[in-house]
């Protein structure tokens, strides 16, 4: 990076570092079910006799409502601006996490707090965050996309942790409830006060420099880019949401305790703070599809580990160091690639078409874990799979290459 590219990032984090504060606290919100319902599965399983799929299909169900609504919340971000979306969002979100204390025990009532909670989830997704992150920084949109997107890491250190002692000491129900209330509390101020995109109702297509660059959604959807990346999301959201619902419960079975399983699982959130940071450095340095490839391929690292005989503490804490990488990263560089090969003009729209692709798998995960699971007494065939998909997705993004165009916005 030059000094005058130095300059103008540091000109830009002067002007609109309380903005990316903002989105990172909001973007937090977006993995709440995904880090904190594995707490929950053993005593939902005794609470209703249920078997691990039977829970893990509200999960899957949550992820395939994306499906039909990614794109189209893409475009409302695109066209209104995302503050409005993500305000909703936020009191979507965290309400209906905790309506899931309400569950009866069939699995019809389950499925239809998980498909409400759906909405919640397309209404805090990564596009809205860094839309308008993106909109702001460009000689440092890499750093400042990296720290945005540094909510999930923080959840997935905490969640886990809060959610197991608030089981242990008030039970299941009040864990859902007094997670929700803690996140609502801790986010929605800070993105009331700070999370500014700028527009106004009708203005999506202009900033204050003028017409925002870049392609349109058909323009985009036909380049090799596009398609690179909807492979590598995929296996990514495949991987993301199987292993990341169900990581306490397989550390569970290596033989430690609840809390220690727990606490091992934090790892992969205080890693994946690291990891997000650094890679987000190293993006407005280095090519970003060959950082993607190395950190897509991590997991199948900590796969093989978790594949062997009794790992001791050590190789298990290991293990989901190499998940923390992959998850800080993979969703950094994914967002910044499709800023660089797509431009600003319908970026939410494109990568909410990417991400409907991610639900799909995502939906499949979680379902196909538990079956798995339920088949077989163990994790062994997700952890197969998991390694066969992030091989896939890690030459995906190898083969990425350059941006035929580059696409600028002015610096503040």
């Amino acid at each position: 990076m030059h000094s005058g590219d130095r300059q103008a990032g540091a000109a830009e984090w002067r002007a609109y570092w309380p903005l990316t504060l903002a989105a990172l606290v909001g973007y937090s919100t977006i993995g709440l079910q995904s880090y904190g319902i594995g707490p929950f599965v053993p005593h939902l399983e005794q609470a209703f006799g249920w078997t691990r799929a039977d829970v893990m299909i509200g999960l899957s169900l949550s992820n395939a409502v994306g499906v039909f609504l990614n794109i189209l919340i893409g475009m409302i971000v695109d066209r209104f601006g995302p503050r409005r979306v993500a305000l909703t969002g936020l009191l979507v979100k965290t309400g209906s996490f905790a309506l899931l204390a309400t569950a009866t025990g069939t699995l019809l009532n389950w499925s239809l707090l998980w498909v409400v909670l759906a909405v919640g989830v397309v209404l805090v997704q990564s596009t809205v965050w860094t839309s308008a992150v993106a909109a702001k920084f460009d000689h440092s949109r890499g750093l400042a996309m990296a720290v945005a997107l540094s909510g999930t890491p923080i959840t997935a250190a905490v969640v886990p942790v809060l959610a197991t002692w608030l089981i242990g000491d008030y039970g299941w129900r009040v864990g859902f409830v007094g997670v929700a209330a803690a996140w609502i509390l801790a986010t929605f101020p800070v993105v009331f006060l700070f999370f500014k995109d700028g527009r106004k109702p009708g203005e999506a297509a202009q900033v204050v420099t003028g017409p925002v660059p870049g392609l349109t959604l058909r323009e985009g959807m036909r380049t090799a880019a596009f398609w690179r990346l909807l492979i590598a999301f995929g296996a990514f959201s495949l991987y993301n949401m199987a292993m990341s619902a169900n990581l306490v419960p397989l550390l569970g079975e290596t033989g430690i305790s609840p809390m220690q399983a727990a606490r091992i699982a934090s790892v992969m959130g205080l890693v994946g703070i690291v990891a997000r940071l650094t890679v987000g450095f190293l993006l407005d340095r280095f090519p970003g599809g060959l950082l993607g490839a190395a950190t897509q391929f991590l997991p199948v690292i900590g796969c093989a580990i978790l594949l062997l005989d009794a790992p001791s503490v050590m190789l298990l804490t290991l293990a989901v160091a190499c998940f923390g990488i992959a998850t800080g990263a993979e969703i950094d560089v994914a967002l910044y690639l499709a800023t660089r090969h797509f431009g600003l003009r319908s970026f939410a729209a494109l990568f909410g078409a990417i991400i409907t692709f991610g639900a799909i798998n995502a939906a499949i995960g979680p379902y196909v874990a538990g079956e798995l699971h339920d088949r077989t007494g163990n994790y062994d065939g997700l952890l197969i799979t998991v390694m066969v998909a992030m091989t896939i997705g890690a030459l995906a993004m190898a083969t990425m290459g350059r941006p035929k165009r580059d696409w600028r916005v002015e610096a503040p």
